[in-house]
C-alpha cells in the first residue's frame, strides 16, 4: 500500500492509494477504480480489491478534487471528473517499474463507467473496462427519457411530464451551449411553471430546476455516452443493476446493446437483488427491502468482476 499524489489540472494534486501485491511478480497489471457521483474517497470498494489483489492485480483509487486529502474545489461535473480520470491513468502508465502498462484496465460506478468508457475511447491502450450502471442513450435524450420514467414513476401524468420534459430540454439546450443569461431567466421561469402544473408544489418546483441547474446536474445532459460506447473496441463488462432507481436499466440496456453491437468482446448483464450501488438485498424485521454494505458488495457482482477482469488482465506474458 502506498499513498501517492497525482497531478490534474488545473493545479490539483489528487491523494490517491496504489496498493500493489507483496508477493506478485513485477511489472504488474492494474485497475484504476473510479467512484460515482458525489463527493467520492478513495478505497470505496475494499471487498474488490481484495479479490484483485489475491489474484495479483494491482489498484489505484484517488479522492476526488476538494474530497479527502485532494486539493482544489470539488465540482462534481463531467469535464474536471474526466481530466482527475485521465490523470490517474496517466499516473499508472508512468509507473512503469510497478506496474505493467499493457494491462491497465478501468472500472467505474454510474459517473465513473461514463468517464471510464470516454478514456477507453480516447486511449486504445486501456486493456478492458467494467462499467456499473452507467447510463447509455443519446445526448439529452439518455437525460431525458430517464427523467420522464421518474417523473411518472412519482405520480405525475403522462401529459405534465412531457410538458416539464419538454421545458428541461429547452432550458439545458440554452445552459449547456452558452445561451443569452436573460433567455436562460426567462425559460427558467417557464420550467418552474412546467412543475408547478404539473402538481408540485413552488418551493418543490424551484428545487428541481436548482439542481438541474448545478453543474453536476446539466453536464449529465450533454453526455452522449451511447456514442462514446460505439467507439470502444476494447473488452467491456457492462453491468446494470435489477433495483436501480437512479440509472435505468430498462433505458441503458438496449442502448448499450446497440452501441456494443460491433465490439467482439461486450458482455452486457443485468443483475438481479441489487441496487445503483450494487449493495445485496436484505430484508427488515417488518419485511422491508433495504441494501446493506459498501458499494460493489453484492457477492454475484463481485464474483462476476473477479472472473471477467483476471481473465482479461492476467494473460500470459511472453
Amino acid at each position: 500500500m502506498k499513498a501517492v499524489q497525482i497531478v490534474s489540472e488545473p493545479g490539483v494534486r489528487l491523494a490517491a492509494e496504489l496498493i500493489v501485491p507483496a508477493d506478485a511478480k513485477l511489472p504488474v497489471p492494474a485497475v484504476l477504480l473510479l467512484g460515482g457521483g458525489g463527493p467520492s474517497p478513495h478505497g470505496i470498494y475494499p471487498l474488490l480489491e481484495a479479490k484483485l489483489h489475491a489474484k495479483g492485480i494491482a489498484t489505484l483509487s484517488f479522492d476526488k478534487r476538494g474530497v479527502g486529502a485532494s486539493t482544489g474545489t470539488f465540482i462534481d461535473a463531467m469535464t474536471p471528473m474526466t481530466d482527475d480520470a485521465r490523470a490517474a491513468l496517466a499516473y499508472l502508465k508512468s509507473r512503469q517499474n510497478l506496474i505493467d502498462t499493457g494491462r491497465i484496465a478501468i472500472l467505474g460506478l454510474s459517473q465513473g463507467g461514463v468517464i471510464a468508457a470516454a478514456l477507453a475511447a480516447e486511449d486504445p491502450t486501456v486493456a478492458a473496462i467494467v462499467t456499473l450502471a452507467a447510463p447509455a442513450g443519446q445526448r439529452g435524450t439518455m437525460f431525458l427519457d430517464s427523467m420522464r420514467e421518474k417523473l411518472m414513476a412519482a405520480g405525475m401524468d403522462r401529459t405534465a411530464s412531457d410538458r416539464v420534459v419538454s421545458a428541461t430540454r429547452i432550458y439545458l439546450d440554452a445552459l449547456t451551449t452558452g445561451g443569452a443569461p436573460n433567455a436562460i431567466r426567462s425559460l427558467r421561469v417557464e420550467l418552474v411553471k412546467a412543475f408547478v402544473q404539473g402538481g408540485w408544489k413552488r418551493e418543490l418546483a424551484e428545487g428541481a430546476v436548482q439542481t438541474l441547474s448545478q453543474p453536476a446536474t446539466s453536464s449529465l445532459y450533454t453526455v452522449a455516452a451511447s456514442d462514446v460506447l460505439s467507439k470502444i473496441r476494447v473488452p467491456v463488462l457492462a453491468m446494470y443493476a435489477a433495483d436501480d432507481t437512479v440509472v435505468s436499466s430498462a433505458l441503458s440496456i438496449p442502448e448499450a446493446r446497440r452501441a456494443l453491437s460491433k465490439n467482439k468482446d461486450a458482455t452486457i448483464v443485468k443483475m438481479p437483488d441489487v441496487e445503483h450501488g450494487f449493495k445485496p438485498l436484505s430484508y427488515t424485521t417488518e419485511g422491508k427491502k433495504e441494501y446493506r454494505g459498501w458499494p460493489i458488495s453484492d457477492a454475484a457482482s463481485l464474483n462476476l468482476i473477479d472472473s471477467w477482469l483476471p481473465q482479461h488482465l492476467l494473460r500470459t506474458v511472453k
